[in-house]
């Protein structure tokens, strides 16, 4: 036999236990600075750079581009990806700025 849970104003309740907008807490520290203090969060942007020449193991001159998320001061916070090919860099760099949605700021060009 089915049972039917009932809500308050007595029609059944088909979706028990399913909220359809569950309550969010703020696990980011940034965001819960953010929210508290009322400042607005540092602006990044995604960098890239490029080419610079380096070399390789045997001496030969190479092109690297680099791919980095920055601050104002196009200075790293994070991780500077190291890149030998200019389009793998300039595919790379684009999907960082869409995928954590930051603007793409791009001094790069072909070798």
């Amino acid at each position: 036999m089915k049972t039917k849970l009932q809500n308050p104003s007595g029609k059944p309740n088909l979706s028990a236990g399913l909220q359809s907008h569950p309550k969010q807490s703020l696990s980011n520290t940034s965001s819960a600075a953010t929210a508290t203090t009322g400042t607005a969060p540092a602006w990044r942007g995604v960098f890239f750079d490029g080419p610079e020449p380096e070399q390789d193991r045997e001496g030969e001159e190479i092109p690297v581009w680099h791919v980095y998320v920055g601050d104002t001061e196009a200075e790293p916070v994070g991780r500077v990806y190291r890149v030998f090919s200019f389009a793998k860099a300039e595919s790379l760099a684009q999907a960082i700025s869409h995928d954590r949605r930051l603007e793409l700021v791009s001094d790069a060009m072909p070798a």
